[in-house]
């Protein structure tokens, strides 16, 4: 049995109404929570209520169930926030509380906006200047007023709406929601703290979901967005409920999805609110504490493991990618038994590391086969998410001849929603399979065969009323185009890709590795180099240095610090002090250090 630190038996101990828990990386907050649970139902009186075990993403779910040793059953949940207030908030109470809206479903992730044309055949959802109401996001109120900010493009930060914008996204969503019902979680986050908030209907809505879940246990609370903070705001002051609050606001960096790090100052201010430190991190060794605190973007300290070692080491490179595959085969040689990842900023970062990248298709006069040929590019590129997502577009398009198909309509038609996402992998599957070596046109013609006889066999066997649309690729521009142009390597027929992991910064958020090579791109503009934007006091820059201590302190061993001889340079002008804690060297002097290690 585990033996819990003074911290942890300190808040397991607690009799606060709302324990507010600070949890550095690594200190343990899983199996705390886990642990907290657990106590909990050995004396849980109350067969019809339950505990509402909250996290920010399904991972986060997934991880407490884990750690709990067993599913959570009725009365209790466990699962996304989102989930939660849908369930709970949404579903039940939204035509009561707005009774000229249609009833309510969920349209899955506003950044995958971009696939999304028309809903249906009725409602619009481009608006003004190209703007998608499927991917503007509600951020946060200003004295009073509600703000909602879009991506213009996915490489660029939120940018708040204004003027004849705003105006035309609140008429477009308020259609929308009227006609049919469609809410992004965005949409929902923001239209359950007005339902719970409610002048008539919120005292009684609130009440029967006090009396339903009278603790709410959430984790992640730093990746929380300004709604869906406002919710458990607004449940939290009610006096009957208890709360537990887990969560880092330097480890916030979903900021581009909304959340919001600095509302922790709001929950620390609810009445019966007690702060707990969680500072010792069971993960980082000495040396990785002492460089991460160079990154801490709130007061504190990381009190390091001292049952682990590692090294930070700052190493430069001449040639990025050349560079890297050089220390991958020395480490396949010497360290092939540790878990080893290699993480980078951005997408773009990744897709060049792992020499995947490649021009977008022609449109052939298929919608369908486009999005397929979509899905095995970024199926390739390791964008598994996205690649779905496509694929999921192709049999769409293919079936009910629009997209964004929901699960309410699926169900509709005899279909559940789970067969219909294990054709989409099937179909996907069995494209990237496809040879490269034909053109364009060839290579959709091929995919076309694939499409038509997996999705004919699925209504065949199922006996569904359902015509697929004859799907034959035209000779239109770029139709000659090699396909090899338009499709990356397949990962057998990569030979620079090995073993190791090449992931996004999000993408490894709460795992933990032996050595964490953190690889940073060349970029010639000072403003946006390490060296700068690590520091920076813009406000906007903040979640870069965010992102950056997640980075970092994601190792129990060593950590490498990959970065070009420019920004090497700037580090040792402008950054002296992080830099003492590293052990600097070149790419060259790295590799002899992992050879003679052996």
């Amino acid at each position: 049995m585990r033996i819990p630190t003074p911290e942890q038996k300190a808040i397991l101990e607690s009799a606060a109404r709302i324990r507010f828990v600070r949890a550095v990386p690594g200190s343990g907050k899983t199996w705390l929570v886990a642990e907290l649970i657990r106590k909990e139902l050995e004396k849980w009186p109350m067969p019809v209520s339950g505990i509402a075990a909250l996290s920010f993403t399904r991972v986060g779910g997934d991880e407490i169930r884990s750690a709990v040793g067993y599913e959570l059953e009725h009365p209790h949940f466990v699962g996304t926030i989102d989930a939660f207030l849908f369930r709970y908030v949404i579903r039940p109470y939204f035509q009561s509380c707005f009774p000229n809206f249609a009833s309510p479903h969920l349209i899955p992730g506003e950044w995958g906006a971009d696939i999304w044309s028309n809903y249906g055949t009725q409602q619009k959802i481009i608006v003004g200047r190209g703007i998608n109401l499927f991917g503007c996001v509600f951020t946060e109120e200003k004295q009073g007023e509600i703000i909602i900010a879009h991506k213009p493009h996915p490489s660029v930060p939120l940018q708040e709406l204004n003027g004849s914008d705003l105006k035309m996204v609140k008429q477009g969503k308020n259609q929308l929601w009227k006609e049919a019902g469609c809410l992004t979680h965005s949409d929902a986050a923001f239209l359950a703290s007005r339902i719970l908030d409610h002048r008539s209907f919120g005292p009684a809505i609130r009440a029967e979901i006090l009396r339903r879940f009278p603790l709410l246990i959430v984790d992640e609370l730093q990746d929380t967005g300004y709604f869906l903070g406002k919710c458990l705001q607004i449940l939290l002051k009610e006096h009957a409920i208890r709360g537990i609050l887990v969560g880092d606001p330097d480890q916030a960096i979903f900021e581009f999805n909304g959340a919001k790090p600095d509302l922790f100052k709001e929950f620390e201010a609810i009445q019966g609110s007690v702060p707990f430190p969680l500072s010792f991190s069971l993960r980082c060794p000495p040396d990785i504490a002492k460089v991460a605190c160079h990154l801490k973007d709130s007061n504190g300290i990381i009190s390091p493991s001292s049952n682990n070692i590692g090294q930070a080491y700052l190493i430069r490179y001449s040639d990025m990618k050349i560079d890297l595959d050089q220390i991958k085969e020395t480490l396949k040689q010497t360290n092939a038994d540790k878990n080893i990842h290699i993480i980078a900023r951005g997408n773009e970062t990744i897709v060049t590391l792992n020499g995947r990248q490649s021009e977008v298709p022609p449109r052939l006069g298929c919608p369908a086969l486009y999005y397929i040929h979509l899905a095995v590019m970024k199926f390739r590129q390791g964008r598994y998410t996205a690649a779905l997502a496509d694929a999921l577009t192709a049999l769409n398009l293919a079936v009910f001849k629009h997209e964004g198909v929901t699960d309410t309509k699926l169900k509709r038609n005899n279909i559940d929603p789970s067969d219909w996402k294990a054709l989409g992998i099937d179909c996907l599957l069995k494209a990237n399979m496809l040879t490269n070596n034909v053109c364009v046109l060839d290579w959709q013609k091929l995919a076309s065969k694939i499409l038509n006889e997996n999705v004919s066999r699925f209504i065949s066997i199922r006996e569904l009323k359902l015509d697929i649309s004859i799907m034959k690729p035209q000779k239109r521009n770029g139709w000659e185009k090699a396909s090899a142009e338009c499709l990356p390597k397949n990962r057998s027929q990569n030979n620079s890709l090995n073993d190791f992991p090449v992931e996004t910064v999000h993408a490894v958020k709460g795992r933990t590795h032996d050595l964490t090579v953190f690889v940073c791109p060349p970029n010639n503009r000072a403003s946006n180099c390490p060296s700068n934007i690590w520091w920076s006091t813009v406000e906007k820059d903040r979640e870069e240095r965010r992102i950056a201590y997640v980075a970092i302190t994601r190792t129990q061993g060593d950590l490498v610090l990959f970065v070009s001889e420019t920004c090497y340079q700037r580090l040792v002008s402008t950054r002296p002090e992080f830099v003492r804690d590293f052990r600097c060297m070149t790419t060259k002097e790295f590799i002899s250090i992992l050879e003679n290690s052996t």
